[in-house]
Parts: C-alpha cells; sequence; structure tokens
C-alpha cells in the first residue's frame, strides 16, 4: 500500500545507533494474506546519506503449546516437501522468478504449505517470493555427516552467523535446522554452540539442532529442538509401531514434525527423456554420484540393467503408470495415519522433482506431475478425513495381545464398522451433514447414508465426527467408499472377497519347523506327512523344499512351497513396499482376487521381508519352466525378483511363495484366521495346483 506506518529519528551514541520503531494494529503475515513490510534505514550528516539499507520483513508467530502447533496463535498442520535444490536446467540451485512461483504455485495445489530447503541456502530471490506469495520454508542449514575437525568448529558459526543475518527477516522462514540426520561425531559443544548463533538471531521460528534426531542415527540422546523430529523411511507396516516406539509420555510434550519421510520410488521411462533431449540421455543419468556407490544406487546403469532382463511383459510406460499408482496409495497410507494422531505438527514428503540419485516425488524429469492435484489434496490439506477402526485384542497363550483388523480386505456379506475422523488445522468449521457412499466398479450406489454433525468444529486434535456401518457385497470385487462433508472430501478402495470356509481336499502338510502356526486352520485340514511315499496323490503344502519335496513334484505331483525367510530356496531381504515396484503378471490364482493392476492395501497383510532369487530358482534340477506371478523390480537396482512363482518340475507343478499369509510383521493381522486377502489367494493357489 505504500503507506508509512511507523518513523524513527535519533543520533548515533558512541559508534552505535540503536532504533526502535512501533507499529499499531500490525497485519499479520499468513499463507492466505501474505501482508510484508518494508524497512529503511539511513545514516545522514546533515542533508548527506552516508549509508543506507533497507529490507522486507512481516509480522507472525510460529509457536508450540505443549502438543500443538500455533500459527499465529491458531492450530497448524504444517505439510512440506523436501527441496534439494536441484534444478537441472540451471545446474544450480538458483531458479529465476518465473521457475519459482510455478514451483510455488504447483506444489500449493497439491495440498502443500512449506518447502524444506534441505540442506541448501537458495538464493534470496527465492525468499523475497516465498515473503510475496505466502509460502512457508523451512530452512535446513547446510551440514550432513561432517567430519568435526577444528577447522569445521571454527569455520562453522562464522557461515552460520553470516547466513542468518542474510534471511532471518523473511517471514517466510518459519522452521530452521542446524544439520541433519548427524550421528556420534558431533558432539554437545558444537550444536550448542550453533544453536545459542541460530536463537540469537531469530525470532518468531521453530528451531531444530538435528533433523531426523540423534537417537535415530547414534548421535545424542538429547536435543536443542523445539519438537520432535524423525525421518522415518520404512515399509508401511513398521511406520505405527515405530511412532509408537519413539513415544514417550514422560518427555516434555510437544509437536510431532517429520523432517523428512514418506519417500516412494517409481520408475523413469528412459526412453522419454531420450526424446525431449534431443535423443540422448542427459549427463546426470549415465554419470555415477561418487556419493552413493552403485550397488545403493544404478540409475547410471538403468538402461543397461532393464536391457539385461530383457522381455519382463509390461512396457516401459506401464511400469512408469504401475509405480505411480503404488507410490500415490503408498504416500496416501501413511500421510491418513500421520493425521489419525494427536501431537502431529506436520511432515515433510519426499520430494520435489526427481534427481539423479532419486525418483520419489511429485514432479518427475520432464517437470510434470505424477498425481492428479484434487486427489492428492483429499488427504494433504488443512482438514482431511480419515478412515478409521476400532480396535481388538485376543487372549493368547494366556493374555492379552492385539488384534490388528484389516481396514481394507473384506469377507463378502459381513457387518462392517468405521468411524470417520476429522483432522484440522485453522479456524473453527461449522456443522453440517456428512454423506458417505459404497460404489460398485461401475459408480452405482450399493450403500449410502448421512449423519448430522453439530458445530463449530475446533482445531487441534483429531476427532470422530461420524461412524458408518454396512454389510459388505454378497459379491467379491473392488469397491469405493466415498465420503463428503462440506467441501472435504475423502475416498478408499475396499476389497470384497467370498468367504474362505473350507480348503481343498487331499492336502498333506510337511512343515517340520512348525512355522505354519499362522496357517491353524489350514494346517489342521491337511493330513500331516513325512516322507514323499505319504504324498501320492496329495497337494503337498510345505515350509521346506527338501529332496523328497522336488521328488514329489518330479514325479507328477503338486506342491506349495511358502517359505517367508531365509531357507532352502534362494530368498533374499528385501523391504516389500520401498525401493520396489510390484508387477501383477497374468496368471489363474488371481482369478477372484481384486485388484487395478498395481499393488494398493489389499496387499498389506500379504507384505513380507523376502523375495525370491529368480535366477537362482530357474536352476533347480528338473526345473523346465518358472511363471512369475508376482515380481518385484527393484526401483533403484533394476533387478528382479519374485514374491510368487510357478514352477514346472519334471511332470508335476509347484508354487512358491514368501508372501506371509499368516502376515503378523510390525501391524499386519495376527493369522490367516483374519488375513482375509490372504486366505483368498491360498485359497485359489491350493485350487489351481488341485486342477
Amino acid at each position: 500500500e505504500n503507506k508509512q506506518v511507523g518513523f524513527w529519528r535519533g543520533a548515533a551514541e558512541d559508534g552505535h545507533l540503536r532504533a526502535g520503531l512501533t507499529v499499531d494494529a500490525p497485519r499479520r503475515w499468513s499463507p492466505d494474506a501474505p501482508v510484508v513490510y518494508w524497512v529503511e534505514v539511513q545514516l545522514r550528516s546533515g542533508e548527506e546519506i552516508l549509508a543506507a539499507d533497507d529490507r522486507l520483513f512481516g509480522f507472525r508467530t510460529l509457536s508450540a503449546q505443549g502438543e500443538q502447533l500455533l500459527f499465529n496463535g491458531e492450530p497448524l498442520c504444517l505439510r512440506g516437501i523436501l527441496n534439494w535444490g536441484w534444478y537441472p536446467k540451471f545446474l544450480c540451485p538458483a531458479p529465476d522468478a518465473q521457475t519459482i512461483r510455478s514451483e510455488f504455485e504447483r506444489v500449493r495445489a497439491l495440498g502443500y504449505n512449506m518447502v524444506k530447503l534441505c540442506l541448501y541456502v537458495p538464493s534470496p530471490l527465492y525468499f523475497e517470493i516465498a515473503d510475496e506469495m505466502g509460502m512457508m520454508l523451512w530452512l535446513e542449514l547446510p551440514m550432513w555427516l561432517p567430519e568435526v575437525t577444528p577447522r569445521l568448529r571454527a569455520q562453522a558459526p562464522i557461515e552460520y552467523r553470516d547466513i542468518l543475518e542474510q534471511v532471518h527477516a523473511h517471514p517466510s522462514v518459519v522452521i530452521y535446522s542446524l544439520c541433519c540426520e548427524l550421528d556420534s561425531a558431533a558432539d554437545a559443544e558444537l550444536l550448542e554452540t550453533l544453536s545459542g548463533i541460530l536463537r540469537g538471531r531469530t525470532s518468531g521460528v521453530l528451531a531444530c539442532d538435528n533433523s531426523g534426531s540423534g537417537e535415530a542415527y547414534g548421535g545424542l540422546t538429547f536435543d536443542y529442538a523445539d519438537f520432535n523430529d524423525y525421518h522415518f523411511y520404512c515399509d508401511l507396516h513398521y511406520f505405527t509401531p515405530l511412532v509408537d516406539h519413539f513415544s514417550r509420555d514422560w518427555r516434555p510434550p510437544r509437536p510431532w514434525i517429520f523432517g523428512e519421510f514418506c519417500d516412494a520410488d517409481d520408475y523413469r521411462d528412459v526412453d522419454e527423456i531420450v526424446a525431449a533431449f534431443g535423443g540422448v540421455l542427459p549427463w546426470y543419468l549415465t554419470e555415477q554420484n561418487p556419493i552413493h556407490p552403485i550397488d545403493k544406487l544404478a540409475y547410471s546403469q538403468q538402461v543397461e540393467r532393464m536391457a539385461a532382463l530383457g522381455d519382463i511383459g509390461f512396457s516401459k510406460q506401464d511400469v512408469q503408470r504401475i509405480s505411480r499408482q503404488q507410490s500415490f496409495a503408498i504416500r496416501k497410507h501413511i500421510l491418513e495415519k500421520v493425521r489419525a494422531r494427536a501431537a502431529m505438527g506436520g511432515y515433510v514428503v519426499t520430494s520435489i522433482r526427481d534427481t539423479p540419485l532419486a525418483t520419489s516425488s511429485m514432479f518427475d524429469d520432464l517437470g510434470r506431475s505424477k498425481y492428479d492435484a484434487e486427489a492428492f489434496r483429499a488427504f494433504n490439506a488443512d482438514s482431511v478425513l480419515v478412515l478409521e477402526q476400532g480396535r481388538r485384542r485376543i487372549w493368547k497363550r494366556g493374555g492379552d495381545r492385539p488384534a490388528p483388523v484389516d481396514r481394507f480386505n473384506l469377507t463378502a456379506g459381513a457387518p462392517v464398522s468405521y468411524r470417520i475422523v476429522l483432522a484440522h488445522a485453522g479456524q473453527p468449521l461449522p456443522g453440517g451433514v456428512l454423506h458417505w457412499q459404497l460404489l460398485n466398479a461401475d459408480g452405482a450406489v450399493l450403500h449410502s447414508g448421512h449423519t448430522p454433525i453439530e458445530g463449530p468444529l475446533p482445531a487441534g486434535t483429531p476427532r470422530e465426527i461420524a461412524g458408518i456401518i454396512f454389510n459388505t457385497p454378497q459379491m467379491g470385487g473392488a469397491y469405493t467408499l466415498a465420503v463428503e462433508f462440506g467441501d472435504l472430501r475423502n475416498q478408499w478402495s475396499l476389497w470384497v472377497y467370498p468367504a474362505v470356509t473350507a480348503w481343498p481336499d487331499a492336502l498333506a502338510c510337511f512343515d517340520p519347523g512348525g512355522t505354519f502356526e499362522g496357517l491353524a486352520d489350514l494346517r489342521e485340514a491337511a493330513r500331516d506327512v513325512s516322507g514323499v511315499e505319504e504324498m501320492t496323490g496329495q497337494v503337498l503344502l510345505t515350509s521346506v523344499a527338501t529332496p523328497d519335496v522336488w521328488d514329489h513334484v518330479r514325479g507328477g505331483g503338486r506342491a506349495l512351497i511358502l517359505q517367508s525367510g531365509p531357507g532352502a530356496l534362494p530368498a533374499v531381504p528385501r523391504p516389500f513396499w520401498r525401493e520396489a515396484i510390484k508387477l501383477i503378471c497374468p496368471h489363474p490364482v488371481w482369478q477372484g482376487f481384486p485388484h487395478q493392476g498395481y499393488a494398493d492395501m489389499q496387499f498389506y497383510n500379504l507384505a513380507t521381508d523376502y523375495a525370491l532369487d529368480a535366477a537362482q530358482l530357474a536352476a533347480v534340477p528338473g526345473v523346465t519352466s518358472m511363471t512369475p506371478i508376482l515380481r518385484r523390480l527393484d526401483a533403484r537396482q533394476f533387478m528382479l525378483t519374485d514374491y510368487l512363482v510357478e514352477l514346472r518340475v519334471g511332470a508335476g507343478i509347484a508354487l512358491v511363495s514368501t508372501l506371509r499369509f499368516g502376515a503378523g510383521l510390525g501391524d499386519q493381522v495376527g493369522d490367516l484366521a483374519v488375513n482375509v486377502a490372504g486366505r483368498h489367494l491360498l485359497h485359489q493357489m491350493l485350487a489351481y495346483l488341485k486342477t
């Protein structure tokens, strides 16, 4: 408005000039109203200007009240995106104004309200445009796994003071972290010194000394931080146990902000990139980055390694599409888990754009968004609706144990009870009516209902606002539960399976190690055997692949070999969801098993820590063919392993799998009786072997 709101004139004393201004009723800076002020300082001698300086600043506060994060006094959910400063067109973290504005507009369309500047300091232009556009920033100062030498101890304070002098007035910078994922090399003396510099030169911000926490990386067991900050990169079923493990009620309450997390690798179609770059791959996708060895990241060898795999049954575009559908499902699940919990101040999702070191991002190498913005905002906004359930326990071996319930895989014709939780930040919401519908694959409404909700609904702690009860359809398949409350919408895929009440007859079980405890009723339906002569005419269910088992198959028998860990079959430890793309290959065992061509939450309770080494498996004596059914394409190493394969061995057939039909990892369900998707798939596998 160019309206003067304050003025001061005074004289220097002892070579120092101390000025103070009061702005009556200042307008506060916020993402919705990024009001900035301009201050100019002139040193005059009479009418002569000896020196002058000016800068923009804003009025705003970010504070913690117990576990609640408050921005200008109102509850806030920080939703950040990680930016490593990778701008391939510029080769340095100094994008032009148009690029910066476009970046902020696009991440805001996805529901983000903050960008974390990870280990780099951008040009002044970046901060100025963030101030203007109302994009909050987390500035992480550039220190990651340093060698703490006397030189670093002397130089780091100098550089940190210089950086803070340049940026501290920007209202967009709301959080600072001194370092990232420091281990025991960084001692308390160094961090205390740097923390003192930071806190002495900033105000109205939150600070963290070691983003990721020292205790998680072998560093300090205490911190100089205003909030809890962890970097949980984990398979889906380990996320809740990790959060519970790091939650401690005996610590002073403070907000929890994930400084970076929720990565989900996908696949580059390098042919697209070659076409966009005049027929060649850019150098940064062919040169190996020295920071990460080839056995960790092999993007520089993607072309050669994928060619060596031959025809995998999916085009490059297919794999790219599948990977992005899978990564969307992963991010949705994790972010909704966060929003359903109290004390969560926010998060930073990894990351903003594909780089030579990662494909876990919102935007690909060609600048395209990987996800539909409206669909992503449904679970990444100030206010979101989350699907929840009650909790159960079981009495087992003389005591209570948790009994997780499968939220997304349901038995046909069974009653279901859900709760809708509102996670809300900002001004209180008015009341209204929540509407819900259960839709089939054609969009037809099978069930619906509505619940009046009394307002106002204050922000802060998540709260249950409605219950949903219905009976699942009698027909198996994929369904959608959609909810709407005012302007808020969300939806979840549900998978319904016919009840498995009986297993195929003529089953034999060979389980000398007793590893099938989680398959109780199937185990009871099978006849125990100890030798090949007892297996004749039987479909063998076994946990070990002994010479007798292979003799049985070679002679025309059928076997289902389940090995969920290391053992006789060549199995390798691998994360199920992270760093990998699941490829669902055409096969009769998928009959009646609903999926959309990619791994979504119907595989949650089948996820395993091991995959089969396909090349070694094909070398089993007598194997004449191997048909993949569920594969794992490593998104970083471009190697194939398998979770489920069919082997033709001599005159017989074996299905071999590392999937956990008994579940039991992390917060998976406890056994086959309640692993609805696994129970149906296992029944299909046995039925196939019987034919």
